[in-house]
């Protein structure tokens, strides 16, 4: 039996028929048929590198349709993939996204403001549009529609409101149901979607150029953070939140259009909802999980970042701007080294070599 190497930068784990097509036939763009984006904020930024070389690079001369899903960062990510010049986009994103500059805590309306011109500095003139009719980059962007409490915009009334809702999930992932319902914007929003949804009432609505903006940004709305987003065109009535809250880093329970389900993720395990982080007895089946490829940073290219970690929402309030940008800009170029490394295993055609079970 052959020993698998383990990479220095990146980790690659694949579920059961990932694995055995993986090692069968190999790793090609044409073997990828969706695409996944997590949850959680600032983390991304040690993917950026890797969203250029798979736009720009890997992705480049693709002509069939490959599906996107994406939640909160995975969203936005996502949307700058959608743009004609993508690989511009997403170092757009990249660039605005580091250089947000905080003097006072702000406001959950300032946050949201400087997302939405985030947002459009990624997009340009033209990008909503190219986004939405794109041929070969099909985004779907999770969000939820609040129920109770999680409706309300006064302080008090959103703090108990996800009070009840942590402790209900500690229960049962099942109870979310009471707090929420998801609202997925797709292209492919006729009968099903896209995606197909087996778990939670699930509303399938058209992403149009009319609503992409304020969906996307819906989709990282932080409870306390951001403000959330009331009336969405073609959407139910109600406000609608971040969509880690049921989508984290996702329980893949739903269909995937065919193809491996490729997950470019921060980490190297999962927390189906946001809650979930708070229940690490609550595991994703791997039963869910047969068609993924997940590809995440190594253990030690991640002990190398400042602090020993990938950013998260926290360095706003533990570091000074100046000292925040040149952190996070640090492990830009870390997540490089990760994504240089991993091209040069595709080019080789080493992909089989690297490729573990997916851990438990």
């Amino acid at each position: 039996m052959q020993v698998k190497k383990q990479p220095k930068h990146f980790s690659l784990q694949a579920g059961s028929e990932a694995l055995a097509t993986i090692e069968s036939e190999g790793f090609s763009e044409d073997k990828v048929g969706s695409m996944i984006g997590a949850s959680g904020g600032p983390k991304w930024l040690v993917l950026s590198a890797l969203d250029q070389w798979l736009a720009g690079e890997f992705f480049k001369q693709r002509t069939k349709p490959i599906y996107t899903l994406g939640s909160s960062a995975g969203a936005w990510r996502h949307i700058a993939y959608g743009v004609a010049d993508n690989v511009a986009a997403l170092q757009r994103f990249e660039s605005s996204y580091i250089n947000q500059r905080y003097e006072t805590k702000p406001t959950p309306a300032e946050v949201s403001q400087e997302g939405r011109d985030i947002l459009r500095h990624v997009l340009g003139a033209s990008g909503i549009a190219e986004v939405v009719n794109n041929p070969v980059w099909k985004t779907n962007l999770s969000t939820v529609r609040s129920r109770g409490l999680l409706k309300q915009t006064n302080k008090l009334a959103l703090g108990a409101g996800l009070l009840a809702t942590g402790l209900g999930n500690m229960s049962s992932r099942q109870h979310l149901r009471f707090f929420f319902e998801r609202a997925v914007f797709s292209p492919g929003a006729g009968p099903g979607g896209d995606f197909h949804f087996n778990d939670f009432v699930t509303h399938q609505v058209p992403l149009t150029e009319a609503n992409l903006l304020e969906a996307v940004l819906a989709s990282g709305s932080i409870p306390l953070v951001m403000e959330g987003v009331d009336e969405i065109e073609g959407a139910p009535p109600g406000m609608y939140r971040d969509g880690g809250f049921l989508d984290y880093h996702f329980d893949f329970n739903f269909d995937t259009p065919e193809g491996l389900v490729f997950y470019p993720h921060f980490y190297s395990h999962l927390s189906a909802g946001w809650f979930d982080k708070f229940a690490p007895w609550r595991q994703v089946p791997r039963s869910n999980l047969k068609n993924v490829l997940m590809l995440s940073p190594s253990e030690s290219l991640v002990a190398s970042m400042p602090g020993g970690k990938i950013p998260d929402r926290n360095d706003f309030k533990r570091l000074d701007n100046d000292q925040r940008i040149a952190n996070w800009n640090k492990v830009v170029d870390l997540g490089r080294m990760m994504a240089d490394e991993f091209a040069e295993f595709v080019t080789q055609n080493r992909i089989p070599d690297v490729t573990h079970p997916l851990r438990g």
